[in-house]
């Protein structure tokens, strides 16, 4: 394998990787929570993580909407297979630490998470820079109250550069 090869499956792994992501997000912030463990909730398990109908419905719908033609049984495999492979891909890529490890694909996720948390405050209010900016504020808020966080060191304005300047 070449060394182009190489970065072209990297580069397609982590494009799967972020549209996984992306969907995940996406149907965390657009709608309720909903149980995935009741009889036809879910469409496939894998390694203990489900696959819901819901989602399953969804990139059906997805489908359908670049298509002219009816969805038939090859293509709802086809879609089962990709949610599938998606999974896989996220649970390698966190088994792997990539969130932590690398940091285009950490850019990437806080991108995705950002432009979700605009795009359902545009949704909701409307065009408006600012209350975009409020709802990006209020989300992190929320998320630091509901977290446990303890400084190991006390957060100061002086730097390593400037506390050698100093000296």
């Amino acid at each position: 394998m070449t060394i182009f090869s190489k970065q072209t499956a990297k580069q397609q792994s982590l494009t799967l990787l972020l549209v996984g992501a992306a969907v995940g997000i996406l149907m965390a912030v657009s709608g309720p929570y909903r149980s995935l463990t009741h009889d036809n909730a879910v469409v496939a398990w894998v390694n203990d993580t489900a696959i819901g109908k819901i989602q399953y419905i969804q990139a059906l719908e997805l489908l359908s909407l670049e298509r002219r033609s009816p969805i038939n049984d090859q293509d709802r495999s086809l879609i089962l297979n990709r949610l599938i492979e998606e999974e896989l891909l996220v649970q390698k890529a966190i088994q792997d630490g990539a969130l932590r490890n690398d940091l285009d694909v950490r850019q990437r996720t806080l991108q995705t998470m950002l432009d979700s948390i605009q795009s359902e405050s545009i949704a909701r209010d409307g065009d408006d820079g600012e209350s975009s900016y409020s709802a990006v504020a209020d989300y992190i808020e929320q998320l630091r109250d509901d977290a446990a966080i303890t400084w190991i060191v006390e957060p100061t304005t002086e730097t390593p550069a400037t506390k050698q300047v100093a000296q």
